[in-house]
């Protein structure tokens, strides 16, 4: 791609759409064929940001069609898979994402992309022999390797799955570590968990965190041992987490945001690790709940406009008791379900001991995140003065555009209502 081209793309990951727009608008007529294509592929992406996915659809398969060059190639085939997930085609997006690992293996924004893609068991059995010939086993590639073993558990290839889990994640290990690692160990549990809240920061931190020498943060965020994965036992989780040396003293943690929510993972949690470092991120209730509104539409293909769906949640929610709120797991769309913290922290707080807990604000380690990793170091027990002194926290897993905010008298009425009591106790963090 030439630098005019690159330019507008840079302005497109940075969310100044009508700059980009503007870029785009001001550029020749392209004659060759390859800046034709890649025309095409400025105007998908900007249009997908944009929100009309639809009209994002034709120009990715154009440019999928025209572009000959691997590594653009690989970034259209993806960025088709994001708009394929946003319509609520989930096996084309899959195949997209695929598309991407077979133009350029190793594609690891795509391997990120398929474990959060909404898939059938029958669609896995369908395309798990295509996502085995791209990550091959013998390959370095731990990423894809535990995807991989995680298709076939649920096509079950139960055996071969738990070999893959605990190879990929010996050797997920930095090179540093890699020499504390005791290769002969029978697979264990961690140590620690970041367990909440979704859009809350989680995979930042764990970002953070994974540069911390006495850490290893697992790098498939979102195991879902807890909920979804629960019956496939104990010695998947164990099969999770490679082991080190007693000696090394190395905290081994995972972060999955919905456990918070889950009201029969505390107890779950406790029955195995009863003993375990627990950390907490919460956001601003309700900029929490349109922050997974946006989510559902790009992981879900949500289509419904965020007023509906909040005025829906919140009329529902008011109309069950304090008491049956207060059991609640997933509700509706979740939106404002999943910032019912203060019942969340209760259930938590019922099996672990305060000092196992330790609850930070998202908008504080926006503001400096290196005191806020900091405190969590001090909290799993490692030493804080190992993070990097300018650590700044990379913006991971964000929304691909800016988006509108709530209607203010619908916000002010869930804050001063439903929300009333969780505001009260996220303000009490600061």
């Amino acid at each position: 791609m030439n630098e005019e081209f690159s330019v507008i793309w840079n302005w497109l990951e940075q969310q100044d759409l009508a700059k980009a727009r503007r870029e785009l608008q001001q550029l020749p007529e392209p004659a060759a064929e390859q800046q034709i294509a890649l025309r095409h592929l400025l105007l998908a992406e900007l249009l997908r940001r944009e929100g009309d996915n639809s009209g994002a659809d034709g120009q990715f398969r154009l440019a999928c069609q025209l572009i000959t060059n691997s590594g653009w190639l690989a970034v259209a085939c993806h960025c088709n898979g994001l708009n394929l997930r946003s319509m609520g085609k989930f096996q084309e997006a899959a195949e997209a994402f695929l598309d991407a690992l077979e133009v350029q293996p190793g594609h690891v924004a795509s391997v990120h992309a398929l474990q959060f893609t909404k898939l059938s068991r029958e669609n896995i059995k369908a395309l798990v022999g295509r996502l085995h010939s791209v990550v091959k086993p013998a390959r370095q590639f731990p990423l894809g390797l535990q995807l991989l073993a995680d298709w076939e558990f649920q096509t079950g290839q139960k055996l071969q799955a738990l070999e893959h889990s605990y190879h990929s994640a010996q050797l997920s290990v930095s090179a540093q570590q890699k020499q504390l690692l005791n290769w002969g160990a029978v697979p264990s549990l961690p140590e620690a968990l970041i367990i909440g809240a979704p859009k809350s920061g989680t995979t930042s931190l764990a970002a953070a965190l994974s540069t911390h020498p006495q850490l290893w943060m697992h790098p498939r965020k979102e195991l879902h041992f807890l909920d979804g994965r629960w019956e496939w036992g104990q010695s998947w989780y164990r099969c999770q987490f490679p082991v080190f040396q007693a000696a090394a003293q190395i905290i081994r943690l995972e972060a999955t945001p919905n456990y918070l929510q889950l009201p029969e993972a505390p107890e779950r949690l406790h029955g195995l690790m009863p003993a375990a470092r627990l950390v907490v991120l919460l956001r601003e209730p309700l900029d929490r709940a349109v922050s997974w509104y946006h989510h559902m539409t790009r992981q879900e293909g949500l289509t419904k406009p965020l007023e509906e769906v909040i005025e829906t949640e919140l009329n529902g929610l008011l109309e069950l008791s304090k008491q049956e709120r207060s059991q609640l797991g997933w509700y509706g769309s979740n939106c404002l379900a999943g910032s019912f913290y203060g019942a969340q922290l209760e259930r938590w707080q019922r099996f672990f001991k305060p000092e196992q807990l330790l609850v930070l604000r998202f908008e504080d380690i926006v503001l400096n995140p290196l005191l806020a990793s900091q405190k969590v170091a001090l909290h799993l027990g490692v030493d804080p003065d190992l993070l990097c002194p300018k650590l700044a926290l990379a913006k991971l897993n964000a929304a691909p555009a800016t988006y509108l905010a709530l209607n203010p008298g619908l916000a002010e009425r869930c804050r001063k209502t439903l929300l009333a009591a969780d505001c009260d106790l996220w303000r009490g963090l600061s």
